[in-house]
């Protein structure tokens, strides 16, 4: 059907088939203009006004029929020859009703015109949409959330943690997110919580990992606001249920994602640490995070073989706080066992250098607070079953690869990545226990974020690893 712009006066054409009965808004090409386009009822043969050219038709017998509209002769022979001319844009806008259609003035609709997306250099609201509809990435991890956004990198690296207030009529709202919060843990009154709303790697509670969200994407763009059409990929661990996968998906489209795109952490690792993932050759990843520990072989982008354990940080740090709670009566925190692990934990006995740490906290049998000194040797003991629990699902993993794909890791070894791959001597552990060349990717801690981020410039492999 022929159209002509109520502003410009362009020709355009529209497939009628697409126009509802009700009717619909569309865009001229050329000027971006936003009229309101409604089909028009068949017309018969023996009009005497051309439809298009608006003259008079000579007689009844020289009318033609186009698009359900009489036209002469002359303007039939023109349509019939003429070159295809541009294609009117139907846009995704709801239509109005005809009563009120009817009662806009071709001024009305200039007023509403407004630009879009298209070849011709954007407008300033087409800049800003483009601003807020950035594309970006997030590793949402137990311990940290990253955030990466297309063309900018990482440019937020906070703890998931999430500081809640009740009031005196039970009423909750978020008090402080990140970093603030974290500084609040174990040190909050009665009426504050700050809690950690991932646990395992997966949501506990999906409307505080929501409103978490959207304060980190607010405070990652300096503003609050996320485009509908807004792209987000994020990084989940291997092996997750169905049901996790709607508690990821819904607490971004609560943060007010549009599109929601969830691929495997070992997969994004491997592509964070500069690995080919597309080609037929083979490459494990070892990504031990704050929550899991995920395992993959992969190949031709995708997961040969795999295992994800609930085996991790946290765990580790658990294991200390119970050492030292059995064997000194002595009662410490979360974030004095990290400092812990990461001070002085190790992987393998160092006898050379024997370390200790003075810390701080409540004696049970003295009833009162004083400082302990531990040392290493026990730190690696108390921690030491979970490591052999992830050398041990390393060995199941290389166990179930096919021996073609084998052959390729001991040629290439294993890439170690996430927070605990820094804990000392650990690569020696697992060299020992796999007799495989062990490497520690450059940055661990980002690894998985980065690798998020990279295939937001890549759709194809975006589209072959989205789970």
């Amino acid at each position: 059907m022929k159209i002509k712009c109520p502003k410009c006066d362009a020709a355009c054409r529209a497939d009628i088939s697409k126009i509802p009965r009700e009717g619909i808004h569309a865009r001229c090409p050329g000027c971006q203009a936003r009229f309101f386009l409604k089909k028009k009822p068949l017309k018969k043969k023996g009009h005497q006004i051309c439809r298009h050219c608006e003259q008079p038709i000579a007689t009844a017998g020289t009318a033609h029929v186009h698009e359900g509209d009489a036209i002469c002769h002359d303007c039939h022979e023109k349509l019939t020859h003429s070159v295809v001319e541009s294609s009117l844009h139907i846009t995704d806008i709801p239509a109005v009703p005809e009563s009120v259609s009817e009662q806009r003035k071709p001024q009305q609709m200039e007023r509403e015109a407004e630009p879009t997306h298209c070849s011709s250099p954007p407008g300033p609201m087409n800049f800003l949409l483009n601003i807020f509809s950035k594309s970006m990435a997030i590793d949402l991890g137990t311990a940290n959330t990253l955030i990466y956004i297309k063309g900018k990198g990482i440019v937020l690296d906070e703890p998931s943690v999430v500081a809640l207030h009740t009031g005196k009529h039970g009423r909750t709202r978020v008090l402080a997110v990140g970093a603030d919060a974290k500084k609040m843990l174990g040190r909050v009154p009665q009426n504050i919580a700050a809690i950690r709303p991932m646990r395992d790697g997966v949501i506990t509670d999906f409307e505080v990992v929501g409103a978490m969200l959207r304060h980190f994407i607010g405070k990652a763009r300096s503003n609050c606001m996320l485009m509908p059409r807004t792209k987000i990929v994020i990084a989940v661990p291997y092996s997750i249920t169905s049901v996790e996968k709607r508690a990821v998906r819904t607490s971004a489209q609560q943060a007010g994602a549009g599109e929601v795109f969830l691929i495997e952490e070992p997969m994004a690792a491997a592509i964070g640490a500069g690995l080919t993932v597309r080609s037929p050759t083979c490459n494990m990843v070892v990504d031990i995070g704050g929550g899991t520990t995920d395992i993959a072989a992969i190949s031709l982008a995708g997961i040969v073989s795999g295992k994800s354990l609930r085996i991790a940080g946290d765990k580790m740090d658990a294991a200390i706080i119970r050492h030292i709670k059995k064997k000194y009566n002595f009662i410490i925190g979360d974030k004095t066992a990290e400092n812990i692990k990461i001070g002085i934990g190790n992987a393998c006995p160092d006898q050379k250098n024997p370390e200790a740490m003075e810390i701080k906290g409540w004696d049970l049998i003295l009833e009162k607070p004083r400082i302990l000194s531990v040392h290493a040797g026990e730190i690696r003991k108390a921690i030491g079953e979970h490591i052999r629990a992830i050398a041990q699902a390393v060995k199941i993993v290389l166990d179930s690869t096919p021996q073609e794909l084998t052959a390729d890791i001991v040629e290439r070894g294993i890439i170690l990545t996430g927070g605990v791959a820094l804990l000392k001597n650990l690569d020696k552990f697992l060299e020992q226990e796999t007799g495989l060349p062990i490497k520690v990717a450059g940055n661990p801690l980002t690894t998985v974020a980065e690798g998020s981020g990279k295939t937001l410039e890549d759709a194809d492999i975006l589209s072959r690893i989205t789970i």
